[in-house]
């Protein structure tokens, strides 16, 4: 995802031709409730993108543990975020206030078949299809200009 995804918003979604939605798929146990979970608390305020690219690019240091270390973990994440209020987000995060929210969001993918990442759902006037798994940047633009019609 991290050298297809920054090409198709220069290329699509900047342009106004497509808007890019995620949507958790809580696949990886307490590592992935949480990780979506202070995704969606930095989406409170506006940075939901930011650390969800800063989550991709370092996951290899989210700690394969639970409880108290991810949270710590996540709150270092977000310290690098700037304009994010950390005492906000601390709150959200120990507080689980979005917890529901990511719950709700992984229920519903499960109902449409959706159970891994990555997975493109794309449709617009010229049809609709769905890539699984990570398409090259060719893959992916030649499904959205179809789409486009």
């Amino acid at each position: 995802m991290l050298a297809v995804e920054p090409v198709i918003i220069d290329k699509y979604v900047r342009q106004g031709q497509v808007k890019l939605v995620f949507r958790a798929v809580l696949n990886h146990g307490e590592r992935s409730i949480r990780t979506s979970e202070a995704a969606a608390c930095a989406g409170l305020q506006g940075q939901f993108w930011q650390l969800h690219e800063l989550l991709f690019q370092r996951q290899r240091e989210v700690p394969r543990g639970g409880g108290d270390e991810l949270v710590a973990a996540m709150q270092q994440f977000a310290s690098a975020l700037p304009g994010l209020d950390q005492a906000a987000f601390a709150t959200c995060l120990t507080e689980r206030t979005t917890l529901e929210h990511v719950q709700a969001t992984d229920a519903e993918q499960r109902t449409r078949g959706i159970v891994r990442q990555p997975i493109f759902d794309i449709s617009g006037p010229g049809g609709s299809q769905r890539l699984v798994g990570l398409p090259s940047v060719e893959a992916l633009s030649a499904a959205l200009d179809k789409a486009a019609g």
